[in-house]
């Protein structure tokens, strides 16, 4: 009995880790500054609600703002800032265009206003909700990071996306961070 229940419980704490090690998957381009963004620009997510829970695409934009105020190494601008920057400077109202115009135009202007932007996409099943969050350069439109998570335990709710979300924000701090840290490693060693 001893044995089964030590196997069991073996078993249990393998399992359960390798849920938390799968959580979340971070990738970061090679050679990319993370601390060199300053102003980090939420764009359009590519978000759709299906179940009743869920908050609606506008609320998630707003979410995915919101939750950026725990970020401390740089600025958040939110996607109504940034309409409204692009529609003074070039009489274009992206929030009216279709999708696929609206980032069309956003990314050809995004560069004057921020330094990076992220873009959010959920992917829904019944279960869980899975979210990328990819942060891409500015001026080359090139991917820098890209942060997968699995709304796993949070819920299929405003709140639960928003912690979601303030997660995202965490973990690229902390990306960040490390960069810091690597590089007065590297300092180092050079003296």
């Amino acid at each position: 009995m001893k044995k089964i229940f030590t196997t069991l419980l073996m078993l249990a704490i393998f399992l359960t880790s390798t849920v938390a090690m799968a959580a979340f998957k971070e990738d970061i381009t090679e050679g990319v500054s993370i601390n060199s963004i300053k102003r980090l620009a939420v764009a359009l997510p590519m978000h759709y609600k299906v179940e009743a829970t869920e908050p609606t695409f506008g609320e998630f934009t707003q979410i995915i703002y919101d939750a950026g105020q725990v970020a401390t190494n740089y600025q958040v601008i939110s996607y109504d800032n940034i309409a409204a920057d692009i529609m003074q400077d070039t009489g274009i109202d992206i929030k009216f265009l279709q999708d696929e115009d609206s980032r069309k135009v956003y990314n050809e202007h995004i560069a004057n206003y921020a330094d990076a932007y992220v873009v959010v996409t959920t992917a829904n099943n019944n279960k869980r909700t899975q979210f990328f969050f990819e942060v891409y350069d500015a001026k080359s439109g090139e991917l820098i990071y890209l942060l997968t998570t699995q709304n796993r335990f949070n819920g299929k709710t405003a709140k639960g996306y928003q912690k979601s979300c303030e997660e995202f924000y965490t973990k690229f701090d902390a990306a960040g961070q490390n960069e810091i840290k690597e590089a007065q490693k590297q300092a180092k060693k050079k003296k």
